[in-house]
C-alpha cells in the first residue's frame, strides 16, 4: 500500500522505516519506531523495506544511529560500547540491511562516541559498506550536517536541503588544496546519480489510486 501510493503520488523514495530502539518513553520520536526489541524493529524493518521496495520505491530506514532520546538530540555525543552498540543500537539495522538491502539509509544527528554520526567513517565504511554490503546510499537528516568534507570522506553521499549552499564553496576549497580526493567526491556522486536513474525508470508507468482501498 505505502509502495503504491508513493508511485500514485509520483514519489520515488520514502523515507522510513525508522527503527531506532524504543530506549526511552519520552523518546520524540516512539511513534516512528517500531521496537525496545532489536531483533522486533530488524525483522519489521526488512519486511516493509521488502514491502516498499517490490513497488520499485525505494525505502529509507532511519536514524543510523543511537539517536534515541529528543534532549539535546543535534549535538549528544552517545557514547556506546561495542557490546551494547553491536547487540542493541545497531543490531536491527544490521538485519535490514542485510535481508533487504534497502536503497537509501539516513543518518542521524547526533555523535557517536565523538564523531557525528553522517563524518563516522568507522560506522559507515567499515560497519555499514564493509561488513553489512549495504550497497546504497547514505543521506543525512535536514540539519544534520556539520562538516561536510569529512562526511564525504566518511562515505556520506548528500546532505539533504538547508544550508543554503554554504558548503558548496568548502567543497570546491578542499578540491582545490587536496584535502578531499577526486575520487571520493566521484565515489558520492556516483550513488547519487545511480539512485537518480533508478527512480526516473520507477515513475515512468502510471499507477492507479487506490488510497480509499488502503484505508478501508
Amino acid at each position: 500500500a505505502l509502495g503504491d501510493e508513493c508511485r500514485h503520488g509520483r514519489v520515488s523514495v520514502l523515507l522510513g522505516p525508522g527503527m531506532n530502539i524504543r530506549r526511552h518513553p519520552c523518546g520524540g520520536r516512539n511513534f516512528e519506531y517500531f521496537s525496545e526489541d532489536p531483533l522486533v524493529s530488524g525483522r519489521l524493518a526488512a519486511s516493509l523495506v521488502d514491502g516498499i521496495q517490490s513497488r520499485r520505491v525505494s525505502a529509507c530506514i532511519k536514524h543510523f544511529c543511537a539517536n534515541n532520546h529528543e534532549t539535546r538530540r543535534f549535538v549528544v555525543d552517545a557514547e556506546v560500547d561495542q557490546r551494547t552498540l553491536r547487540e542493541i543500537y545497531l543490531r536491527g539495522f544490521e538485519i535490514a540491511v542485510r535481508r533487504s538491502q534497502p536503497h537509501l539509509i539516513m543518518g542521524s544527528y547526533n555523535r557517536l562516541n565523538g564523531a557525528y554520526c553522517c563524518e563516522n567513517k568507522w560506522l559507515l565504511q567499515d560497519v555499514l559498506r564493509r561488513e553489512w554490503g549495504f550497497e546504497g546510499l547514505v543521506i543525512t537528516d535536514w540539519g544534520a550536517m556539520d562538516d561536510r568534507v569529512a562526511a564525504i570522506q566518511a562515505g556520506c553521499d548528500l546532505e539533504m536541503p538547508g544550508n543554503q549552499g554554504v558548503h558548496d564553496t568548502t567543497i570546491k576549497k578542499a578540491l582545490k588544496d587536496g584535502t578531499l580526493s577526486q575520487h571520493a567526491l566521484d565515489s558520492v556522486v556516483s550513488r547519487v546519480v545511480s539512485l537518480a536513474a533508478r527512480s526516473k525508470r520507477a515513475m515512468t508507468e502510471e499507477v492507479r489510486d487506490e488510497s480509499q482501498n488502503h484505508h478501508e
